[in-house]
């Protein structure tokens, strides 16, 4: 019975090491021999930028002004923005920057989802934008991500999100786990697709946009995946920068 255990034992211990530094490696092997490039160009194809918010006004002002600040023609630019229930100052801040061309759009407490849905329904650009409202963007990172779509076969651009040091080891901890599960993404992106996309900046092709269920947990998973079924491309790129504040683990837990 003892040696029982200890094979189970010594197997689950080459299992999880397997899973935590020998795939990883794999993946870089087989992306370093089988690379799939990705076809650019440099054509500036009309963009609706959607951004679903509840409550966020700590974010928003910051948020819509990084937009307005990309290197990309304004207006080819529609942005959308989606208050899913707000109880805070988040209307009265968007509504200051009507003059710039800002949509608004209000429901009832309903969920990211249903917020969602309703922007990509007043989307009117080829290329679609989902972002979220903590995250400030590169001024490149919309043209980088744009130029991915020269390549026929690719349905959805996930930027780079890049974690800004932490103030605390768990904050520090949590910045190193997500270079670890960037660099995984990266080398998937490379050999052929990943599995979804980088929830806070990414972008997809507008006629593969699908209906998100109003129960669902992930729309950066839901919606990439439906263009993937459909036989494209969910690559990352690396050169379009979003930049985040660092989160303690008990925020990630929840």
């Amino acid at each position: 019975m003892t040696s029982l255990f200890t094979a189970v034992f010594i197997i689950s211990v080459v299992a999880i090491l397997y899973i935590l530094g020998g795939y990883p490696l794999l993946l870089a092997q087989i992306a370093r021999r089988r690379p799939n490039p990705v076809r650019k160009d440099d054509l500036l194809r009309t963009v609706s930028v959607v951004i679903a918010a509840r409550n966020g006004e700590q974010f928003l002002d910051a948020k819509l002004r990084s937009i307005l600040a990309l290197n990309y023609p304004r207006e080819l630019i529609q942005i959308v923005v989606v208050s899913d229930g707000s109880t805070d100052r988040t209307a009265g801040i968007v509504k200051s920057f009507a003059e710039e061309g800002v949509e608004f759009y209000e429901i009832q407490p309903s969920g990211k989802s249903s917020a969602i849905n309703l922007g990509i329904s007043h989307a009117n650009g080829e290329i679609l934008v989902l972002t979220d409202i903590r995250q400030t963007l590169d001024p490149n990172s919309l043209r980088n991500v744009v130029a991915c779509f020269g390549d026929p076969a690719v349905g959805a651009v996930s930027g780079e999100l890049s974690i800004r040091a932490g103030l605390t080891s768990e904050e520090d901890d949590t910045g190193l786990y997500w270079k670890y599960e960037v660099f995984i993404r990266k080398q998937m992106s490379s050999i052929d697709s990943t599995f979804g996309t980088n929830g806070p900046f990414y972008a997809m092709r507008r006629n593969l946009a699908v209906y998100i269920p109003p129960d669902t947990l992930l729309d950066d998973v839901y919606l990439p995946l439906a263009a993937f079924f459909q036989g494209y491309r969910l690559i990352i790129e690396p050169s379009a920068k979003a930049f985040d504040y660092p989160t303690d683990l008990n925020s990630e837990f929840k």
